[in-house]
């Protein structure tokens, strides 16, 4: 076995070019390196959506890819800096650490170059975290992706990518009768998104999917279910890579269940999916990357999250005449969707139904809040919707302000965020993403000519004008009643608050993962698990395709059998962390 890397993650090491010593033998790391790879070769790496160095144990030189040494409109691949530096050891070792630019440590390895059974180590990087990519003919076509806070070691090598770790009964069920008409704006890899549907509808879960609280109410009066597909997020692509989007990826099931079966999922449970001949799934497609077959519109690209509901509406392919529940579908979430639609048709006069997730301050800054009153019936009315910028937690010192208005303002922003507080400040109701509009909603949006393509963005346009034509009374039932905007805690079926998660990092999704497997071994799948709601046979897989102990996340059962032919070939005693392994 070789000797153990040590390493202290919180280290910086500095050492100027005018002190560095010709001895390689004597490892030294220099923001500027005295001897670098040629220009050309460095540009080489650069690629169109990512830096990539195709195998770390061919780079005999060090290297540093500076930020301003970047290629004009790709300085942002370089974020974190990239400088490697090679080390030659005793012993035929050769010992790589990867830098960022303020000198921290991202990664370390170590080989045994005369060894004939070494992998290919891959460095990535871009808008997405770094990675490093291990390849292996006994791996087949899976690879080993480990992302910060892991590390493989074997005989002959040891590769570590700092950063935090934490290791960590059948029921019976119910058909849904209702199958209603779903429509899917979509901007990014298209195809992608309409074959991960196609499959949802395709690989049983659908028979799976529990039914909602208050299915009845949905049967009653068939609202429209819009979901907003667009899933464009580079930071994902540790995960993606460049044929998928965030929405498609592949969860670890061995059903090729996709992300966007979540978002399905409450479709279904809400009676807008069925699975047969009675669903009417229209697609709304932007880019026009599919072909305009029967149910598949082409509508322009704005660059909006709501345009292309706006023209839905336009054009009267989507009814205008029944209520919208509206989600987005990059979001996770065990939400019964019945539940705050049944909130639309029973709250007096309501118009509008946006649900809340109530978190703590130190996250809510990065959402939209809800600031509320409560009537006399003790309901939460909106009367703010309110984006990160219009906010503060903190109450200001009149002793930092020298003017009067400016201190006002300040207090302006503080008072906002107080409408938006639950438990005595210590929860913050922040937009759950999801929108249930009445009919009449729907009908004022376009009476009052809000619903414009080109300026139909869900939360900086629509919403708030319709919150906005609320509050002054201009939206009226049908009895001439000025209708309310209401807020109810976002619920799972049953009750109680449901799991709300945006999804955006590699680390993320696989922190999610492991939790909704540590979450059914220990509870099982009934209401006990805080997912309550998700098809149990996603949640079994998550359990199969996850160990707990270490951290690893397979994306089906051939990939942990990959890894234990790579284990043995390698002699490996160790891998843990945040390790994917996966095709591609």
């Amino acid at each position: 076995m070789i000797e153990k890397i040590s390493f202290n993650p919180n280290k910086r090491v500095y050492k100027s070019k005018l002190n560095a010593t010709p001895d390689k033998n004597k490892f030294s790391y220099s923001p500027c390196f005295g001897k670098s790879l040629s220009t050309s070769l460095k540009e080489s790496f650069i690629k169109d959506d990512e830096i990539r160095i195709p195998n770390l144990l061919e780079l005999e030189d060090s290297l540093d890819i500076s930020r301003n040494s970047m290629p004009k409109g790709k300085e942002s691949l370089n974020a974190a800096g990239l400088h490697i530096d090679v080390e030659n050891q005793a012993g035929n070792f050769r010992r790589y650490q990867i830098t960022n630019h303020k000198g921290d440590i991202i990664a370390l390895a170590k080989f045994n170059m005369l060894s004939k059974e070494l992998p290919t180590v891959i460095y990535k990087q871009g808008k997405f975290m770094p990675e490093l990519t291990v390849k292996d003919s006994s791996l087949g076509e899976k690879s080993i992706k480990m992302m910060a806070g892991s590390e493989l070691i074997g005989e002959n090598f040891e590769i570590k990518m700092l950063g935090q770790f934490q290791p960590s009964a059948h029921k019976r069920y119910k058909q849904i009768s209702f199958g209603g008409h779903s429509v899917f704006a979509t901007c990014n890899k298209e195809a992608n998104t309409k074959k991960a549907i196609q499959s949802y509808l395709e690989n049983g879960l659908i028979q799976q999917t529990l039914q909602g609280d208050y299915i009845s109410t949905v049967q009653e009066h068939k609202p429209e279910g819009l979901c907003i597909a667009l899933g464009n997020d580079d930071r994902m692509k540790n995960i993606t890579r460049n044929d998928e989007n965030n929405i498609t990826i592949k969860l670890p099931s061995d059903t090729n269940a996709r992300f966007i079966s979540a978002n399905l999922n409450l479709f279904t449970m809400a009676g807008l999916i069925n699975g047969d001949e009675r669903d009417k799934i229209t697609y709304l497609s932007q880019n026009h990357e599919i072909t305009p077959t029967h149910g598949v519109y082409y509508v322009f690209k704005y660059g909006n999250d709501g345009s292309a509901l706006a023209q839905g509406y336009a054009r009267n392919i989507i009814d205008s005449n029944k209520d919208a529940i509206i989600t987005n579908a990059n979001i996770f979430t065990n939400a019964d969707l019945t539940r705050p639609y049944h909130a639309l048709k029973t709250l007096p006069n309501a118009a509008l139904v946006i649900p809340y997730y109530p978190i703590d301050s130190d996250r809510a800054k990065n959402y939209i809040l809800l600031g509320v009153e409560k009537d006399d019936n003790n309901n939460l009315q909106i009367k703010q919707f309110a984006p990160k910028s219009a906010y503060t937690f903190e109450a200001p010192d009149p002793n930092d302000f020298q003017f009067v208005e400016d201190y006002d303002e300040a207090m302006q922003k503080y008072d906002i965020a107080q409408l938006a507080t639950l438990n005595n400040g210590k929860d913050y109701l922040v937009n759950s993403g999801m929108y249930f509009l009445s009919k009449e909603a729907v009908k004022a949006l376009m009476a009052h000519g809000i619903v414009e393509p080109e300026k139909a963005d869900l939360t900086t346009e629509i919403v708030p004008k319709i919150l906005k034509l609320i509050n002054e009374g201009k939206i009226l039932d049908k009895k001439g009643v000025p209708m309310k905007a209401y807020s109810v805690p976002l619920e799972r079926k049953g009750g109680g608050i449901a799991v709300w998660e945006e999804i955006g990092t590699a680390e993320a999704y696989l922190k999610l993962i492991k939790s909704i497997a540590s979450e059914t071994r220990l509870k099982g799948v009934k209401d006990d698990n805080k997912y309550y709601g998700i098809p149990e046979i996603l949640m079994h897989d998550f359990l199969s395709n996850s160990d707990l102990e270490t951290g690893i996340v397979y994306d089906s059962y051939q990939a942990r059998i990959a890894l234990e032919k790579f284990k043995v070939k390698h002699s490996i005693n160790t891998i843990q962390g945040n390790i994917y392994i996966a095709g591609k």
